[in-house]
């Protein structure tokens, strides 16, 4: 097996990490991973905003959080993992991010076509290359959501994103704590060869 289905096959989402921050030449790999990505039409469209500042980080993770738990259907019942618990799984984890030390979030033109599509292969590509260095990644939904709220729309302003641009996704990425979850047992899927 070659070492990109590896790490593709291997990859899995963390949500504890260590709180030494990643080193700026991984972040560069990752984000040029992420640059290399499929765009419809080569429009490179998609603007990565990397964060590590801890408090802005913690605000922005609680945000996103709050939203979750604003949107749950009435019986909503999941379990994640056992391994590496989400917000899905104990409501006392405080924050969405799960103290990771670097988030990225993806934005698109809201004008485009395919910018949910766009953004969402971005950050599978920065989530593979960070497994392939030894990092730890998790992808993250609601970041639309997070930036419609008033302190949100402060926030892209002082990160001076253009209101024609809207957040599709975060991509939390730090040093794995503890071991590499198992992965769940694949469920059967269905190939459909016509010929």
């Amino acid at each position: 097996m070659n070492e990109t289905i590896k790490s593709i096959i291997e990859r899995r989402s963390f949500r504890k990490f260590k709180q030494e921050q990643i080193a700026d030449d991984e972040l560069n790999l990752i984000l040029l991973a992420g640059s290399y990505a499929p765009c419809a039409g080569g429009r490179q469209s998609p603007v990565m905003v990397v964060l590590q500042d801890k408090n802005m980080i913690a605000k922005l993770g609680k945000m996103n959080k709050q939203l979750f738990y604003q949107n749950l259907p009435p019986a909503f019942k999941m379990k994640v993992s056992s391994e590496q618990p989400s917000i899905a799984d104990d409501e006392r984890i405080i924050s969405a991010f799960y103290n990771a030390p670097t988030v990225i979030t993806v934005f698109a033109p809201k004008t485009y076509h395919y910018p949910i599509e766009d953004c969402s292969v971005m950050i599978e590509n920065m989530m593979i290359a960070a497994h392939s260095l030894g990092i730890g990644s998790c992808f993250i939904g609601r970041a639309a959501e997070t930036f419609e709220t008033e302190d949100g729309k402060e926030i892209i302003k002082d990160w001076n994103i253009g209101e024609d641009y809207t957040a599709v996704a975060h991509c939390i990425l730090g040093y794995p704590e503890g071991n590499s979850p198992k992965a769940k047992p694949r469920k059967e899927f269905v190939v459909k060869r016509i010929s």
